[in-house]
């Protein structure tokens, strides 16, 4: 039984599950043959978990650890841990990449895999100053405190100290899971302060992007790849955020009276009679403003954002860039755009978006259907 079939069996059947979620029954038994939820549904599990009284928490969701110690070597190993601690080393280390930050972590001679502890006070809060310790002592997070940390928090019995570049105190890197799933579950039950629920996102934030490492992780494990240097998907990870982005008005009325201008349209009669504007106008976005990205971004913005039944988009596709990457080209490209229609006199449609298309070639043919080389 995967994890996924562990969490279905929880609430019964199959069909239970999905009546109760509100989808098609095939949509859980595809959750179960691949062995994993998408990350969409999991806080509707866990509230519908709430509701029921099933016992399900966030860590739930991630792949269970492979332990490589022997049950000897664990024993051994715990014997006389403050001997063991007072020799601790690192012997390999690097960065793991969460949530768009970089985390130190490192693999220890006891084969312990640690992250650094200042680094997810960082994380947490946005400041590398602090003690988790401050953290758990809150009042109101102590019933949901890991049991390994009640009434002690971060000690010595699970405090590592140990050489990396300089002395170090880290602790498991699993311990970070129940830190997380500490906030959520707190959030949960309502009982978060208005300082808090931050925190709590950022939580959310951290478990769903271990839950997609890890998948990966124990993938690659399963079938034996090794990981290679894929420059397009380095590209794509400056421009696609992780998360939805807040909505800030990016297309000005300009852009648009600029666009009914040179096509001939009645601007007059649409600021009176107030409807969207038309299809046609998505399809020009596209062609003057997405296309022009580097290749691949639009199609992986559509991806994010698909279509409902009726042909409509959730969120506007400038949403899911970066901020301060793929957003910021985005604007700067819209200025030069505007600079170009306003150029033209009323009925040079044509001359205008040749103009945009000689500065600006995309990957599509702006005058046929070939597909040409992304410059």
């Amino acid at each position: 039984m995967n994890i996924t079939e562990s969490i279905i069996s929880k609430f019964g059947t199959q069909q239970k599950l999905a009546e109760a979620l509100g989808t098609r029954q095939s949509n859980v038994s595809y959750w179960a043959k691949v062995g994993t939820i998408p990350a969409k549904w999991h806080s509707r599990l866990l509230t519908l978990a709430q509701q029921k009284g099933v016992e399900l928490s966030p860590s739930d969701f991630l792949p269970a650890t492979i332990i490589l110690e022997s049950e000897e070597q664990k024993a051994e190993i715990q014997k006389s841990p403050a001997k063991e601690k007072s020799k601790l080393y690192a012997v390999s280390s690097g960065h793991l990449t969460i949530a768009g930050n970089k985390i130190p972590c490192a693999v220890l001679n006891n084969r312990k895999r640690v992250l650094i502890q200042r680094e997810i006070v960082g994380l947490l809060t946005g400041t590398v100053k602090g003690d988790l310790n401050r953290y758990l002592s809150a009042k109101n997070l102590q019933p949901f405190v890991p049991q390994k940390f009640r009434d002690k928090g971060l000690s010595e019995s699970s405090l590592f100290f140990f050489n990396i570049t300089n002395d170090a105190h880290g602790f498991e890197a699993t311990d970070l899971i129940d830190f997380c799933d500490m906030y959520l579950k707190a959030m949960l039950a309502g009982v978060l302060y208005e300082n808090q629920i931050q925190l709590a996102k950022q939580a959310a934030i951290l478990l769903k992007s271990f839950a997609k490492v890890g998948i990966i992780a124990a993938i690659d494990e399963a079938t034996g790849y090794k990981k290679q240097r894929d420059e397009y998907q380095k590209l794509l990870s400056l421009y696609i955020a992780e998360e939805l982005q807040p909505w800030i008005k990016t297309f000005g009325e300009d852009y648009y009276y600029n666009i009914y201008r040179l096509k001939e349209w009645n601007w007059e009669r649409h600021l009176i009679e107030k409807k969207n504007y038309p299809w046609a106008v998505a399809n020009i976005t596209n062609r003057m403003v997405y296309e022009k990205l580097p290749d691949g971004v639009l199609a992986e913005l559509n991806r994010k954002n698909p279509k409902n039944e009726k042909g409509n988009r959730r969120h506007k596709k400038f949403q899911f860039l970066t901020p301060n990457v793929g957003y910021v080209h985005l604007l700067k490209h819209l200025g030069h755009i505007q600079a170009i229609l306003e150029k033209y006199h009323p009925g040079e449609w044509q001359k205008a978006l040749h103009e945009i298309d000689t500065r600006f070639p995309s990957v599509r043919d702006p005058y046929g259907n070939a597909f040409l080389p992304f410059k």
